[in-house]
């Protein structure tokens, strides 16, 4: 008679807790380990030495899935007899999985360190695997092997396996993106190459940490040609195959600006790498001296420019006779000192080495050579092209004496008496103090920039008016940006106009409003403003007044308003005036070349402001208000107009649109409308559809744009609500179907914005078809997705029949056929909607959902029953329709969750009441585990389930629930033995 999975796994615990087990029982146990889930049942509760040779034959005759983790019974042994485990272990030939290799690891860590380079090949067999893995413990494994000093062979090639990084997992698309983009239109980051660690970045940096800088003390010099090694590896890979050839340059003094150490609070894998790859060269200097000249060559031999800096580290640390030919090599074949400034390495070097060695250093001719190549610099027609019409005699006089004190100040010991002197000059003449080892590029710490303005709000609040006035206007003319628009005690603080822009601002809203006659002063003298900034830090001071409920004087602000749109904005802007050498400048922050836009967008936020519903703008104010918007509305915009996108790369019309000042107008438009309906609920609005028909004229002087058109199309509804009338006679002008991009865009704004409307949908009925004929053209967008939870809400509310001629929900279907996932997505709509909705529901809604989805279940499509299958938690559905249903689709194919804890508790829930049905959705939930489906199970839902189904009177529900635990124990769902 054939014994049940449950009889087995019993009579095989009953054996394995036997000290002398009888042939009989040895041979029950043979045939049954030859199953890999009885194998491994038996070897999680075997102990003793008698099972070892079974345990030996079954390694020998199969590659058995995470013994480690499948067979405790090895623990065991490592404890009781280590030589039986070691060879144990050394069978496994599949790669073990993160709890073997960390059960590996603590073994190895508690033994005596020449019996833990036994594991040495198990665990590199580990690290081999070309997929990135965490390796928690391997820095005390490593420090432990090494303690033993007999076989450190087996410590290089764990090293070997695991600081290596490995490609960047989306080099293949990176390597096609970048020979597919022109030079012009090349994005760096999304091509740029980033190798990976082979194990967890955390855990890799804690080995640099814990395990290699440890080592270093004992054989520094092997550490630093492997780490060495590691680096220029990590370095090629982060190299497309194209730029290999292009040099040493590896934009190291980004990603590692300093060799020894970090400025940042979380390095990050590379960075950590070679300031330990610093350590090991430097503990090469301090403790085996006997290496240095082979460090040095190995060092000359790696083309990276990283490797040049780091020579130059070490020589500053060690200014020595040694050291001297590789010191006097980097001095005297510089090209550079007239065009570039020395970075940190460099300048330290040659520092340290002028201090220790002096004149003995370079001889007369050399250091005049040198000191004569950095006075002959800099550039004054590079300095002219990077100022543009910035330059001045007088600023490239400021950048030349700023470059020579800092060219000079490393050799300042060697200077004789004529470059001594001038130097001096140099220093004397400089509010900066004598430069330091930090000012050298790379410099200070890694960050975002901030901002910040050169006069406090206190500062400016203290000036007059007049003189406030005349200091805005020409702050920064005369200042040598190249140098002091950075903040002295923090080189990540840039001083810039948008700051003393905010601190007016402050000052305008604190300070002036509230004071009669200096607010007539500013009104009276707007003209004399010369920077649109401070117009636009106007503008958002009395935005920040009204919003505070102040309405007493709108008809000022609204007359400043105006006079900031009478200025125009520009057609273009010319580049080399917004770049700086620093930075970029605001077009707004310029007298030459103002730029208003940003100011219009200021004027458009406040009225935006004015029309929220929590601000109480008196109704006396319609006809200013839309005198503003009538000029919003309708002027010219330079990134509408000239097609300039705010959002490079992304296709999305509407996001463009709030983010465009013209726009943005015609979205406050509708909402003018809405402020006039909430004072006079029978008013149409004749502004609101009178400028709009000025745009919508064929000889517009500004025609509408598509991201205009896309809002006007997301706004029909609410201008509908405005004048009815008006809306269904411009229907065809917001969605002009003869012009189908324009449609797209349009409708595909109105669908997604706007909730089902009925009146709405009878007028746009023919565009809802219209939309059907032509989904390919919304490609794969969420639009098509959301027109068929639309014709959903339509069906549901009787507008048309499920199928049939008249359907659109079923041509909805029909049209979507080649896209079970349009399918799923709509039952899952459909299914959440009514799943979450704990009210009572009307019988003929839930008579045309159970049509919908009787209808549904015939399809037999896996994709949407998986969605569907969510009814089973909707508690305004009949229950036994849901189980019906939901064992119907199970009879079908596996789905994603199905033994999920959510839906084991919703059975629970009707276990009493319809106990049949509950087990029977069980059974056959389990049923897909004993076909190989990976399902999570509950334990304590599945019990409850099991115990009320085993202990049925019902024969039926008793057999579908011993079918359900069978197929759980065949699970080696274990816990399920014992109800």
């Amino acid at each position: 008679m054939t014994m049940k999975t449950s009889e087995i796994l019993s009579e095989l615990r009953r054996i394995a807790s036997i000290e002398s087990p009888s042939p009989e029982d040895r041979g029950f146990v043979q045939d049954m380990i030859t199953d890999e889930k009885f194998a491994r049942f038996f070897f999680q509760h075997a102990e003793g030495n008698q099972w070892i040779e079974e345990l030996r034959n079954l390694f020998r005759s199969k590659r058995p899935d995470n013994p480690l983790s499948g067979y405790p019974y090895l623990f065991y042994l490592s404890e009781h007899n280590y030589e039986d485990f070691v060879n144990l272990v050394q069978m496994i030939e599949k790669p073990l999985d993160y709890y073997g290799f960390n059960q590996i690891i603590k073994v190895a860590t508690s033994v005596q360190p020449e019996d833990a380079i036994k594991l040495s090949s198990v665990v590199e067999a580990y690290l081999l695997d070309e997929t990135r893995k965490s390796a928690g413990g391997l820095s005390d494994y490593l420090t432990h092997i090494f303690i033993s000093g007999e076989d450190n062979n087996q410590l290089w090639s764990i090293l070997n396996k695991i600081l290596y990084f490995l490609p960047d997992p989306e080099s293949e698309d990176k390597q096609k993106k970048q020979r597919n983009s022109p030079e012009d239109s090349f994005d760096y980051l999304a091509t740029s190459l980033e190798p990976v660690t082979r194990i967890d970045a955390y855990e890799y940096q804690q080995i640099l940490e814990q395990g290699i800088r440890p080592l270093c003390e004992k054989d520094p010099y092997q550490i630093a040609r492997i780490l060495i090694d590691v680096t220029a590896s990590m370095i090629r890979l982060s190299k497309h195959q194209e730029d290999l050839e292009e040099g040493e340059e590896d934009y190291s003094e980004t990603w590692c600006r300093r060799l020894n150490r970090s400025n940042r609070n979380y390095p990050d894998s590379k960075e950590r790498l070679v300031h330990t790859m610093t350590f090991a060269c430097e503990k090469v200097y301090e403790k085996s001296p006997e290496s240095i000249e082979e460090l040095d060559q190995t060092l000359r031999n790696q083309k990276w420019k990283v490797f040049k800096r780091l020579r130059q580290h070490l020589y500053a640390l060690n200014p020595n006779g040694q050291t001297l030919p590789g010191i006097r090599e980097f001095i005297l074949e510089h090209e550079d000192y007239a065009k570039w400034e020395h970075h940190y390495e460099f300048q330290l070097m040659i520092r340290k080495a002028c201090d220790h060695f002096g004149v003995s250093l370079l001889n007369e001719e050399e250091r005049t050579t040198i000191f004569d190549a950095i006075l002959s610099g800099p550039s004054k027609e590079d300095f002219r092209q990077w100022t543009g019409e910035r330059f001045t005699e007088e600023g490239f006089q400021q950048r030349q004496s700023y470059f020579h004190r800092m060219q000079l100040r490393p050799f300042e010991r060697l200077l004789t008496e004529e470059y001594q002197n001038y130097f001096r000059k140099l220093e004397d003449a400089s509010d900066k103090g004598s430069p330091n080892d930090e000012d050298y590029s790379p410099v200070g710490q890694g960050g975002r920039v901030s901002y910040l303005s050169p006069r406090s709000p206190e500062e400016l609040a203290g000036l007059g008016d007049e003189e406030l006035l005349t200091d805005i206007n020409t702050w920064q003319e005369e200042r040598p940006w190249y140098e002091e628009n950075r903040y002295e005690d923090d080189q990540w603080i840039e001083i810039n106009i948008g700051a003393l822009a905010d601190a007016f601002q402050t000052v305008f809203k604190d300070t002036i409003i509230s004071n009669k006659e200096r607010l007539t002063f500013w009104l009276e003298n707007r003209d004399r403003i010369e920077r649109p900034v401070y117009a636009k830090a106007i503008v958002r001071a009395i935005q920040e007044h009204v919003k505070e409920q102040h309405y007493e004087r709108l008809d000022l602000w609204f007359e400043f308003c105006e006079w900031v749109l009478s200025h125009p904005d520009r057609d273009e802007i010319d580049e080399s005036q917004e770049q700086t050498g620093w930075g970029f400048s605001q077009p707004d922050g310029s007298r030459e070349q103002p730029d208003w836009g940003s100011s219009r967008r200021a004027v458009g936020d406040f009225i935006g402001e004015c029309l929220k519903e929590e601000m109480n703008t008196p109704f006396t104010e319609r006809e200013s208000l839309v005198n503003i918007l009538r000029l919003l509305c309708t002027q010219f915009d330079r990134r509408l107009d000239r097609d300039e996108p705010v959002l490079l790369n992304r296709n999305d019309q509407i996001t463009e649109a709030i983010n465009n000042t013209r726009s943005r107008a015609l979205e406050d438009l509708v909402k003018f409308g809405l402020w006039v309906r909430r004072h006079d609920d029978t008013d149409n609005v004749p502004e609101v559809t009178s400028i709009l028909e000025k745009r919508f004229k064929e000889d517009a002087e500004y025609p509408l744009t598509m991201p205009e058109r896309a809002l006007l199309g997301m706004y029909y509804g609410q201008l509908w609500s405005l004048n009815q009338t008006w809306a269904i006679e411009h229907k065809a002008v917001f969605f002009p179907q003869e012009n189908l991009p324009v449609w797209v865009e349009a409708f595909g704004g109105f669908l997604h914005f706007n909730r089902p409307f009925k009146p709405i949908f009878e007028i746009l009925r023919e565009d809802f078809v219209f939309a059907l004929n032509h989904l390919s053209k919304f490609g794969d967008s969420e639009i098509i997705d959301t027109l068929g939870q639309r014709l959903f809400t339509y069906y549901l509310w009787e507008v048309y029949p499920l199928k049939g001629e008249d359907s659109l929900l079923e041509r909805f279907y029909e049209k979507t056929k080649n896209a079970p996932q349009r399918w799923a997505s709509l039952s899952n709509y459909v299914a959440w909607a009514v799943g979450n909705r704990s009210e009572h529901l009307e019988q003929d809604l839930i008579d045309r959902i159970v049509a919908f989805f009787d209808w549904r279940l015939e399809q037999k499509e896996l994709e949407e029953l998986q969605k569907i299958a969510y009814c089973l938690e909707a508690e305004c559905l009949d229950p036994d329709w849901r189980l019906d249903t939901y064992a119907k689709i199970l009879d079908v194919g596996q789905l994603d969750g199905m033994g999920s804890t959510s839906i084991l508790t919703v059975l629970n829930g009707m276990l009493e009441s319809h106990t049949e049905k509950v087990v029977e959705c069980f059974a056959k939930i389990t049923d897909a585990i004993d076909q190989g489906e990976r399902i999570y199970i509950g334990t304590d839902e599945a019990k409850a389930i099991l115990k009320v189904g085993l202990n049925s009177e019902d024969e039926s529900v008793r057999k579908n629930a011993e079918r359900a635990r069978e197929n759980l124990l065949n699970a080696e769902r274990y816990d399920f033995l014992d109800l």
